[in-house]
């Protein structure tokens, strides 16, 4: 019953029989269907580098709300603007994808997914995983593992159980919680470099988290401040200008 009403309050999941928003034509847009340990079909989208461009990939893990359709606007700018590929997937329930949410189900469609890339013939070096929000803990676990050329945390909250302290302070305590989401834990882990972004207006996901993931790290890493920005704004132009000069001369990203 915990596990349920956990569940409940943090997966806000759109199926596609709700709202679906077909991206424009010219992309490239392959649609992909993975098997994920636990049995769900998982759906994605895979969108190549630019022709020209460096056989590099982003694996985008987004937030708790929506589904991937709705995101074609962060999708176009990853492509544009750092000219990587860009691998985003539903979680189960989300979108297309079959199945129920949860966190042991969002990691398996995670992992799911990056084993496509994989199979591929992409390495771990030639990888960024982004994750949103939620998405944040996503990312982190599977950085802790595989070790990316990058990790992006954008809005990200610190765990589950501190999200759980600000969101539902009338809670006697937080030890019965079962969903952990320990980004920290993740990042203090993981080896991969590191670039956290937060907004200082933002009323979800305190800034102080994103201050805290970024402290917790002891590789190479970059904080970008989005002033005034709230948890529902996409990154400012900033943000993916900074990326990039961070991949470039901190980790010689497109060069290897």
């Amino acid at each position: 019953m915990l596990q349920f009403i956990e569940n409940f309050f943090l997966f806000k999941p759109t199926p596609a029989s709700k709202e679906w928003i077909l991206p424009p034509e010219g992309y490239g847009i392959e649609e992909l269907w993975f098997q994920s340990c636990d049995g769900n079909r998982i759906h994605a989208w895979w969108i190549p580098p630019p022709i020209g461009k460096p056989k590099k990939a982003v694996l985008y893990c987004h937030g708790n709300g929506g589904n991937l359709s709705l995101r074609f606007e962060g999708v176009k700018r990853w492509l544009q603007l750092l000219e990587v590929g860009v691998l985003i997937f539903d979680y189960p329930g989300y979108g297309k994808s079959l199945g129920k949410p949860s966190e042991q189900s969002c990691y398996a469609s995670s992992k799911a997914s990056l084993d496509w890339l994989l199979q591929q013939g992409f390495k771990p070096s030639d990888l960024i995983f982004y994750g949103g929000s939620l998405g944040g803990s996503i990312a982190a676990k599977l950085a802790a593992s595989f070790n990316p050329a990058c990790t992006v945390l954008v809005s990200a909250f610190s765990s589950f159980k501190d999200m759980a302290k600000k969101l539902y302070p009338w809670l006697p305590g937080t030890f019965f919680l079962t969903t952990k989401l320990d980004t920290l834990a993740y990042i203090k882990t993981s080896n991969a470099p590191l670039f956290v972004a937060h907004g200082t207006a933002d009323r979800l996901v305190p800034f102080a988290h994103g201050k805290i993931l970024y402290e917790a790290s002891s590789t190479k890493k970059f904080f970008h401040v989005m002033k005034d920005l709230d948890h529902q704004h996409s990154p400012d132009p900033a943000f993916y200008k900074n990326l990039r000069l961070f991949l470039t001369n901190e980790l010689g990203f497109y060069s290897k």
